[in-house]
């Protein structure tokens, strides 16, 4: 990115994925627009309430369909663009859509820096293609904060797609990306003033060498974790987003209507003591995750080949926890940093 280009996340007062609404306004919302989140029908397998829909196509496939846009995490346009591809198609991808994957683009610019389009566009188009899919078209609108994601459709065998409720209790939970995309970023945004000296005082390590593995992981597809997954037969799964990790394990504990333990945090190394200085909560599992890894459920027996599957495809993963008889989400973890 060029000195002369214009830094996008100032542009908008949240940033990445935790620009989402809240759980708790999210399902009011819901209840008051008189959607149903068990979202099940005849063709519709399921819905509202999931990371994605599926609907029956024939009697054994499935066409997966999920749409996923947010404000800018980081000012290069290109960059951004990556970024959102990946978050986008994670959803479908976590369900067991896998195959045939399609993206329209969702792009929402301020008119002052329209120029950023094409860049942001490139990105996405590229990291769309990376993962076998294909850009087929999208809508562009002008918009005060910026705004890109994509509608994107894929999809997999009906016996194969995972949901959030069939956690059963004894299940491992993995998470197949390090944490921390939060404070890694804003620390990349404090860039002037007497703040910046406090953050590279707080900082265990380089600003710069964070935000670049952050980046890294934001911008790794999901697709080889969810193949892994349904290679061994994991039962259920979400991917890790704005909700944060303890959010989004809150949604498997309540669907499935399991206790979930969480015993153990990767994190980006250096986020900790970031996310300590700006209040995010990272160690206590709240801090918002933008195009973050999955969180899956496995059968303690096929543990084993999950793990074998993450390794045949080079995948990172952690094993975090594990569904109990009880309810609700229990965090005492051991923190891990990571680096690439």
């Amino acid at each position: 990115m060029t000195t002369d280009t214009p830094r996008l996340t100032e542009y908008a007062a949240v940033h990445g994925c935790s620009c989402k609404v809240g759980q708790g306004e999210l399902s009011s919302l819901l209840a008051e627009g008189g959607l149903d989140e068990s979202g099940d029908g005849d063709e519709l397998l399921f819905g509202v309430g999931e990371d994605a829909s599926a609907m029956a196509v024939t009697e054994e496939l499935a066409l997966v369909t999920t749409i996923d846009y947010f404000t800018p995490i980081i000012d290069d346009p290109y960059d951004f663009g990556r970024v959102a591809a990946c978050n986008a198609t994670s959803d479908a991808f976590v369900k067991g859509g896998v195959d045939n994957v399609n993206a329209l683009v969702v792009l929402g610019l301020p008119r002052e820096i329209r120029d950023a389009a094409g860049e942001i566009l490139r990105g996405l188009v590229d990291a769309i293609e990376g993962m076998n899919g294909v850009v087929s078209g999208g809508h562009t609108v002008l918009n005060p904060w910026p705004i890109a994601g994509a509608a994107v459709t894929a999809t997999g065998a009906q016996d194969e797609l995972l949901t959030t409720r069939a956690v059963s209790p004894g299940d491992r939970l993995y998470l197949t990306k390090p944490l921390g995309t939060q404070p890694a970023m804003g620390a990349l945004r404090v860039r002037d003033g007497e703040f910046t000296e406090t953050v590279r005082n707080a900082a265990s390590r380089p600003v710069d060498a964070v935000g670049t593995e952050a980046l890294a992981w934001m911008t790794t597809p999901n697709r080889g974790a969810a193949e892994a997954a349904l290679d061994a037969g994991v039962t259920a799964g979400t991917d890790v987003t704005g909700f944060g990790l303890v959010g989004h394990a809150r949604t498997l504990a309540t669907n499935a209507g399991v206790g979930i333990e969480l015993s153990h945090l990767p994190v980006i190394a250096g986020t900790e003591p970031l996310s300590e200085l700006f209040g995010y909560g990272l160690a206590d599992g709240e801090s918002a995750e933008t195009s973050g890894g999955l969180l899956l459920a496995v059968p303690e027996r096929r543990a084993t080949a999950l793990e074998a599957a993450f390794e045949e495809r080079a995948v990172f993963y952690r094993c975090i926890g594990r569904a109990t008889d009880g309810s609700g989400v229990a965090l005492d973890p051991t923190i891990e940093p990571v680096q690439r």
